[in-house]
């Protein structure tokens, strides 16, 4: 938030009457010059009484005649009072305090003189002193509370940079007010618009990286889980600006191949205010919704009843079944009889509370805490039918159970054919997703000088993660693997090999990972045309998996008949210096990173064959900036980036007793990126700018699977440092600020992502017999999305209504055709054709109204109005099926031989002995369609 209007509008009528009442006295007087800042800097503690002698400024001679005045203007005696004016009455002398409320008056002639002083929110003063020539007269000046004569209209003075004329870095940011402006629903999706950003799966690939080389920053600390790189969520309402950076990184940013977001958060004024929000798409009657989703939003902070500290406090709750509806049972209540309790299919809690304490005007310590808990049940296809289940006994008794009969499971019906049937809701047999998120941050800021800054973070976070039926223990599982279709696919039964019957879908997983980080860093600009910036970063990671497959079966005596299961500690370290060099109107951007990680002590010397212990790596970046002129900016970049393997490619199971496909491999390098990037920015008028570049981007040390032999000579799949990828391209930015009542962007970009390998793990379809051969050349990658256009528009008549238009459009993303019995493709069909392009318009309109005193905003929301059909992801998975796959991936040979996306298994439905499709119509296969939410906020 920008600075309070009062204090700006004080500020600036201090500044012009001082200037007007001392103006002739700066040619004779030593006083420094009022603040360069608009707003005054708060007041600071009094921490030790100033006396004339502790004045900062130097002495000037007393001319011949007369004689030196000067004091401290204080208030109850004790805080200082900066900028006040002091002058000398009858005379054209005059001053004003320093910032610890010290002045000091030169030349004043002897004799008696009136000296007054005024500061703004205080009555005038006046004090007679007696002047003696050559000598120093002392006048101090006690005020009472400030007394606010008149309360006027708040003013917000906003600055926007259009070009940056200094750096070389690929940025696009966006403030929260900006955030407010797009029609998305999370931080992440704001993010996907800008150029050079696919968005796909979940995922975000930057200038065509893998998806975990992306990562998020909140308030200078990194937010990425250690075991698999994922990043953290943040209620919309806590950001207070967010810089999205996709190439040319300064030597301060690390651990990131792609790309860097760095996301500041929201502090309290010293005034409260807020927000409230609620969004729905139910109209009042259960069945007239879309998704059964609201979303409550709350944010508000201000001061404390403790001096100089303040508060912001945000939460966010989104509430929905999704699009991919099931019949899974969940508790309903309702308040007020229209809105909902309880927990639905998909359940998103983000909350932020930040402290922030000014102990001076030169040293500030913030603490925050962010939490995010999500609770989700995926939707399954196979797991998705409710209706009944056919079940007799056996003669044969359960083990350990001596009164209880083995059941057998035969046909599936939707309603009850007789009583041997019993109900069964597959949807609550999926395992739901308790995914928690906690960080705990402080940060102290200690201003040095007006040229150099040193701050200094500590960190924790948490990622705890359960997936589970019903917070079911592992062996407590229903029905073991593959008896979920048993009795369903004989004669006379349904006959269906594809929907499950009875059973729990069988995986589970449980994981704890934690990351402490101390991060300090120092920046100056004390030698002429250099600024320099330095820092150093540890961090000490703790990762705990457990992941089974196939949980209530057994793998030497444990169970899962797949089991990932691990303990283990490592640390690692950082350091940097950035030197940004101006010479003549060119800027050198200058840079060296260095990075160190070890596996840790429980890795034994054995398991690295290398004999590194410790992985370091020197990352060189160079960026030259050149403004041509004062609306045009030339740059080029060149620079390194590594990132350390996530942490399950390190420590995945080793040893004979394993039972994970592929084991880790504690001696793997850091990934490395060396890319190129140039650059122009052109300001073509005062409201409208653009931002090209263009990239090249080698990226090798890519993780993968090859097979070595153990110490007992068996062939063993081990992930390695092998693959290959690299990405080129070209983005556009054209940017229109609000003028007009009207503003727009509009990115583009063309990129071409090849590589060896999308997946780690796509080596073992060779291994396993699943491919003709290896693949060694380069081909499109999963999110190879050639060609990607966003359009945003603005249009608001400020205080009464507004209209936002998003259009998405992006190409085809590339998939490998598959045929029937083709039991090993040749891999140079890998990602060779197309799927459709996709196209997604989003309309958002608010009207403002004044109820009570308060800003009420009613608004609608409606998203993929043209109802258009994009395709999410072409297969799905089979597995614990099987019955289907048996010719390969069915859903990508359907879409093959038909052109259907929506899934299918073969069968011969009309016994003539050959195979027909069996559409299944799965809804994961397409994004959502078109949806429309209402919704209501008040602004205090």
């Amino acid at each position: 938030m920008f600075a309070d209007g009062r204090r700006l509008v004080v500020a600036v009528l201090a500044l012009a009457l001082g200037l007007s009442m001392v103006a002739p006295a700066f040619a004779q007087q030593t006083a420094p010059p009022p603040p360069k800042s608009a707003a005054p800097a708060p007041k600071p503690a009094a921490s030790k009484p100033a006396t004339p002698a502790a004045a900062t400024r130097p002495a000037a001679p007393i001319a011949a005649g007369s004689g030196r005045v000067t004091g401290t203007i204080t208030e109850k005696g004790k805080e200082p009072i900066a900028y006040a004016n002091v002058i000398v009455l009858g005379t054209k002398q005059g001053t004003q305090s320093d910032e610890n409320g010290n002045f000091v008056l030169v030349g004043v002639p002897i004799g008696t003189a009136q000296i007054k002083v005024m500061a703004i929110g205080y009555d005038a003063q006046v004090q007679s002193v007696q002047v003696n020539a050559g000598a120093t007269s002392v006048a101090n000046f006690n005020f009472g509370e400030s007394k606010v004569v008149k309360q006027i209209e708040e003013i917000e003075v906003r600055a926007e940079k259009r070009i940056d004329t200094k750096s070389s870095t690929t940025k696009q940011s966006f403030t929260a007010e900006k955030l407010k402006e797009i029609p998305v629903d999370n931080l992440r999706e704001a993010v996907a618009v800008k150029a050079g950003i696919v968005a796909q799966g979940g995922e975000l690939h930057f200038r065509g990286g893998r998806g975990g080389e992306v990562k998020f920053q909140f308030d200078g600390v990194e937010v990425s889980d250690p075991l698999f790189g994922r990043g953290a969520n943040i209620a919309t309402l806590a950001v207070a600006g967010t810089d999205v950076l996709s190439g040319g990184f300064d030597a301060e940013y690390g651990n990131a191949l792609s790309g860097v977001v760095s996301v500041s958060t929201k502090e309290g004024t010293d005034r409260f205010g807020g927000e409230v929000r609620w969004d729905t798409d139910r109209y009042g009657d259960p069945t007239k919704t879309f998704d059964n989703y609201d979303r409550f939003t709350f944010g508000f902070g201000g001061p404390t009843p403790v001096k100089n500290l303040t508060y912001f406090a945000t939460y966010e709750g989104s509430f929905s079944d999704t699009y991919l509806k099931s019949t899974l049972t969940k508790p309903r209540r309702t308040l007020v009889d229209f809105i909902q309790l309880g927990n639905r299919q998909s359940n998103l809690i983000n909350t932020n509370f930040k402290l922030a304490y000014r102990v001076n005007p030169k040293n500030k310590v913030t603490f925050e805490t962010i939490n995010n808990r999500t609770i989700s049940t995926p939707y399954n296809h196979m797991w998705s039918r409710q209706g009944f289940v056919q079940v007799t006994y056996d003669t044969v008794r359960v083990a350990g159970q001596p009164d209880a009969y083995q059941p057998r499971y035969g046909g599936w019906n939707y309603t009850k054919v007789d009583s041997t049937y019993q109900p069964v809701n597959l949807p609550d047999h999926v395992p739901t997703l308790d995914d928690r998120f906690n960080q705990e941050t402080v940060v102290w800021t200690d201003q040095l000088s007006d040229k150099s800054v040193w701050s200094t973070r500590v960190s924790a976070l948490n990622f705890r993660t359960l997936f589970s039926i019903g917070r079911k223990q592992p062996w407590e599982y229903w029905i073991q693997s593959p008896f979920y279709w048993s009795g369903n696919t004989q004669f006379g039964t349904e006959n269906n090999p594809y929907f499950a019957t009875h059973g729990d879908y069988p995986t589970y997983f449980r994981r704890n990972q934690t990351t402490w980080t101390m991060k300090s860093d120092f920046s100056t600009r004390h030698w002429k045309q250099h600024t320099l910036k330095t820092g150093l970063e540890t961090k000490y990671n703790r990762v705990r998996n457990l992941s089974l497959t196939l949980p209530n079966s057994e793998t030497n005596g444990l169970p899962g008949g797949s089991r990932s299961d691990f303990v283990n500690y490592n640390p690692e370290g950082a350091a940097y210096v950035q030197d940004r060099w101006e010479y003549e109107g060119l800027v050198l951007n200058a840079g060296v990173r260095y990075d160190v990680f070890t596996p840790g002590e429980q890795v034994a010397d054995k398991d690295l064959r290398s004999g590194k212990r410790y992985k370091e790596q020197f990352s060189p970046r160079l960026g030259i900036a050149y403004p041509i002129s004062d609306k045009d900016v030339l740059s080029f970049h060149y620079g390194w980036t590594y990132q350390t393997p996530a942490r399950n490619y390190v420590f995945e199971n080793r040893g004979v007793s394993t039972s994970v496909a592929v084991r880790g491999n504690p001696d793997l390098e850091p990934e490395t990126n060396i890319a190129y990037q140039a650059g122009v920015q052109h300001l073509f008028s005062r409201d409208l700018s653009g931002q090209f570049s263009v990239f090249f981007k080698d990226i090798y040390g890519l993780i993968t699977v090859r097979q070595e032999r153990d110490e007992f000579g068996n062939l063993v799949n081990v992930y390695y440092n092998g693959d290959y990828a690299s990405s080129r391209g070209f983005e556009a930015s054209f940017i229109k600020s609000f003028s007009h009542k009207f503003s727009a962007e509009i990115n583009y970009t063309f990129s071409l992502a090849t590589g060896v390998a999308s997946d780690p793990n796509q080596a073992l379809q060779f291994f396993n017999g699943g491919r003709l051969y290896l693949p060694i050349s380069e081909q499109a990658l999963d999110w190879d999305q050639r060609h990607t256009l966003s359009v945003q528009a603005v249009v608001r008549d400020p205080g009464k209504w507004g209209f936002r238009v998003l259009w998405l459009y992006g190409s085809g993303f590339p998939f490998t055709p598959s045929f029937r019995n083709d039991r090993r493709p040749d891999p140079v069909l890998n990602n060779s054709r197309r799927l459709p392009s996709s196209a997604r318009l989003t309309l958002d309109g608010d009207k403002y109204y004044r109820v009570w005193g308060q800003n009420v905003t009613v608004f609608f929301d409606a998203r993929n109005v043209l109802n258009s059909k994009n395709i999410s992801s072409l297969t799905q998975g089979g597995f614990p099926n099987p019955y289907i796959n048996t010719a390969g991936d069915d859903y990508t040979i359907y879409y093959t031989e038909t052109g259907r996306a929506g899934g299918a298994y073969l069968q011969d439905v009309n016994g003539d002995n050959i195979l027909d499709w069996v559409p299944v119509r799965d809804p994961r296969v397409l994004e959502e369609q078109r949806n429309v939410r209402l919704g209501l906020s008040i602004t205090f």
